[in-house]
This record gives C-alpha cells, structure tokens and sequence, in this order.
C-alpha cells in the first residue's frame, strides 16, 4: 500500500484535522489537486486528494452536496478544506454533504500552504515508485537466477510467490499441475474453469479475474506461435504495475524453459526418425548400434512398424498423443513424424499392441493407420513397403487401423513397378505436382480421396473436411490442370494406378 490518507493525518506539520470520514482513511492518495473549479470532477482521474478554500463554491446546500458527491464519483479518495480569516471553519453543509458522500473531509490549518501538502504528497509517491522499481529490480534479478537451477519451472514458481507474497499455479497446455504452492492448488479446479478462454484467444493473451476472493492474474505461457502453459497468480491485494512486471518476467523465463524443453524434444524426434529409417532400409545393426549413440532406445524381438495418418490441423495432436502414450512408452517404440500429417511407429510385438495403436487413433478426429504383422527386424523394409501401400491404398477412415497381412496389396501393381510405368504416372500427375507450388490446395490430395471413396462427394467431402460444393469446384480444378474427363472410368482407373505407382518408396 503507498500513501493514505491516514498517513497525511499522522504527518504533524500539516495539522490535519478530520471532519467526517474517519473509517476511509485507508484510501490510497495518487495525487493532490489544488482547484477553486466549481466543479473540479471533470478534471480527475481518480485517487486524487482535492483541495480547496471554497472560494467558489456554490452557496446552496444543494449545488453543495452535487459538488461533493460528483467528486467523490469521479474517484476523488477525499476533499480538503482550507480555512482562512474569511472562513475560519468548515461550512457545516460541506460536512454534511461529505457524510452522505462517504467522501472523507480533512479540515487544512490556515498556516498550511497547499503547496506543503503537495510537495509532501509528490515526495512520498516518488519514493514509493523508487522503492518499487528497486524491489521490482531485486525480484527480477532473483527470479533470473533461477534459471541456472535443475530445475527452472518449480524455482521460478517458488521465488514468485515468496517475492510477491502471492499463491502460484503452473499448468501445462492440457491444464495439469506442473508446479504450484499450497495455497495455490486450492483453486485449481476453479482456475482451469477459464483457461478455454485463453486457449480460443490465442497465444500472448492474460486475464483479470477474481477467485476465492483474490485478485489473480492467469497468462498463457507461448512458444512458436503455440500456448504451451498457464500461469496463474493471485493474493488478497490486487497487483501493482511493478508487480506485474515481475510476472511478465517470470512468464518470460518459464517460456524460455518451454523452448528449451521443446529444441531438446525436436532434437530426440530427429534421433528416432533417424534410427527408424535406418531400420527400414534394411541396415539393422547399424540402426541398433546408432540407436545405442543416439539414446533413443531399441525395441527388441519381433517387431511391427506402423503409419498413422490425419488431416494436417491434427497433426501436432497426432504426435503428442502418440509420444506420450502410456502403453506405447512401456513398450519402448519409436515414435518419429515421416512426413506432414503422417507419423511412423517402431514398436516391438506384445499381447494388445493392436489395441494400442486402435485406441490411440480414437483419440484424434480423422485418424487412421496402417501396421504390419510381426515381423523379424531384417524383414523390415518388406514390411515398411505394405505397410505404405497399404496405407495409401485403404483411406476409409471409418476402419481406423489395417493390418497389412489383412489386405491383399500388391496383386496386379507388382506387375507395374517398372521404370517406364513409374516414368508414365509421375508425368501424368506432373501438372498436379506443378500446380502445388502455385496454390494453397492441394489438388493431388483432392484427387487421391476422390478417387479412394469411388468418386462419392459427400463421402469424399467428409474426409478432407470440406463441403461437397467446394469439392466439386476442386475436381473442376483438378480435370482442368490435367486437360482430362474425371467422370470417364478409364480415366479414373489410370489417374489411380498413376498415383499408386507415384506414392511408392
């Protein structure tokens, strides 16, 4: 708390006295106004202490008591007085305009000069602003150093609320506890109420609210253009600006923790792509001796390598459920992203593997997969090429996951793999190819689900999530970039084995 009026009253020079309003004197005082305006209220802002000799006031009790409270309507935490030879006591209608007000009046000795009280006034908000910005300061360089502790999250939290005598509440992007005081996690459940309106404000967004009765502050914690936390701050006292620049510096440096964390995480998904591919191009002992440099672990015995697929707005959700997986974590599989919306699984053969992969795709919108049986490791490759073919050739996503050794794959394409028909498909589709670096759409993706759900609008439409009018419109597009008549079945039958023979490894 800065300077009260209380503490004008304690200041003996002045000679304050108190004429009404004696419960009030905690108001904070901001600034001193000296004003014979007959109505200074529309030059406040609020907290000012006014003072007046009552040169121009109006004479009726009435205009009086309007006078009075329009100041105490535009913030204003008292009125002071001064008397003089002319005016030796306060007007008893003054008072009694104050009382009704709830506006504190404080009678000023003619022996006090204004400009006493506001020197005093200036000096005391002077000091207190020195003294925030070097408690400001003195925090901020505490809450820096904790970023040279083990571990930065829980000492950060711990040094803000030890600064700002304040409960804390670290939560991840899905709203779990990180860190927190005890006194924090009473309000937990109520403080995860409002993170939605954060998350659908989007990144670098802060609320003000109340909970518990305590002023609190919740900001979401952004890296890479994405919310990846929250932290919530609160007391019983509402926070000053110097406070509040604390905090900011706090969710700085829990931010730079979060991306520290996240080129750590970038770095360990590049390993396990890396150790997979090697796997996958039939170099096993190299993939196990890199898997052994790289600390990325290596699933033993027979193993089953699977492609998940979804829509690109539920890539990023793809991988996270995937990574953090409980079942598939004590299997100890790879998980790795191959390619955009695609994300390939390493894992060894055990009771439910299946039933993992299915579960895990339930718990993102649209996805799906291909996996293949159990297989030695030096089989690999062979399954990693069914595995893809069969995940390009079945895109109902109705079937979620397909075991490859379910599907009979490569019956007549085998017959196709050669050269000149690879050379055929990728000219046909070259156009297609051309066109995606000139547009947004993705004519060729259009054209694959076109194509997979039998030439169905409405079905077709439902799995790249868009209306069947603005399918129609992109199959236009797509029959005038390739100078061909999608409704002719030969035409369709070659545009699909094109694009199977084209999305071979």
């Amino acid at each position: 708390m800065g300077l009260t009026l209380q503490t004008l009253v304690n200041k003996r020079e002045l000679g304050l006295s108190v004429r009404t309003g004696a419960e009030h004197l905690d108001r904070e005082v901001r600034w001193a106004l000296v004003s014979e305006h007959p109505d200074p209220a529309v030059f406040l802002e609020g907290g000012e202490f006014v003072l007046t000799t009552g040169s121009r006031l109006p004479s009726s009790a009435s205009e009086r008591r309007r006078y009075v409270s329009r100041l105490g309507g535009a913030g204003a935490v008292a009125l002071g007085f001064g008397v003089s030879s002319q005016t030796p006591e306060v007007p008893s209608e003054l008072v009694e305009a104050a009382e009704l007000a709830s506006l504190p009046l404080l009678s000023v000795p003619e022996e006090t000069a204004f400009a006493d009280i506001s020197r005093y006034v200036s000096n005391c908000i002077a000091d207190e602003q020195q003294r925030a910005l070097t408690f400001a300061v003195a925090a901020q360089r505490d809450l820096a150093r904790a970023a040279l502790s083990p571990n930065v999250a829980r000492e950060v939290v711990n040094r803000l609320a030890k600064a700002l005598r304040c409960w804390v509440l670290l939560l991840d992007h899905e709203g779990e506890l990180r860190a927190g005081t005890a006194a924090g996690r009473i309000h937990l459940s109520r403080v995860r109420i409002d993170l939605a309106r954060l998350r659908d404000g989007g990144t670098g967004r802060s609320l003000s609210m109340t909970v518990g009765g305590d002023s609190v502050v919740l900001m979401s914690l952004a890296v890479g253009g994405r919310v990846r936390g929250f932290l919530a701050v609160g007391r019983s006292l509402a926070f000053t600006s110097s406070d509040q620049a604390i905090i900011v510096t706090a969710v700085s440096l829990l931010c730079a923790d979060l991306q520290g964390m996240g080129g750590t995480l970038d770095t360990a998904r590049r390993h396990r792509l890396a150790v997979i591919k090697i796997a996958i191009a039939g170099e096993l002992a190299l993939a196990e001796s890199t898997s052994a440099v790289l600390e990325t672990g290596w699933p033993e015995g027979d193993l089953r390598v699977a492609l998940l697929g979804v829509s690109a707005r539920h890539e990023v959700e793809l991988l996270e459920c995937a990574e953090n997986d409980q079942a598939l974590l004590s299997l100890g599989a790879l998980v790795a992203v191959w390619d955009r919306g695609r994300v390939v699984v390493l894992m060894p053969h055990a009771e439910g593997d299946i039933r993992t992969l299915e579960s895990l795709l339930r718990q993102v919108p649209y996805a799906r997969g291909a996996v293949s049986e159990p297989t030695p490791g030096r089989e690999l490759p062979d399954a990693w090429r069914r595995v893809h073919s069969v995940f390009n050739a079945a895109p109902d996503a109705s079937r979620k996951l397909v075991v490859a050794g379910d599907v009979a794959t490569m019956g007549l394409m085998r017959h196709l793999m050669s050269p000149e028909a690879r050379g055929w498909a990728e000219t046909l589709l070259q156009p297609l190819t051309d066109n995606s670096g000139k547009s947004k759409i993705d004519l060729r993706h259009t054209l694959w689900t076109f194509l997979a759900h039998n030439g169905q609008v409405d079905a077709s439409a439902s799995a790249l999530g868009i209306h069947r009018h603005t399918l129609r419109y992109r199959m236009s597009k797509v029959a005038e970039t390739l100078g061909c008549d999608i409704d002719d079945p030969a035409t369709r039958a070659e545009l699909w084995f094109a694009l199977q023979l084209d999305d071979q490894p």
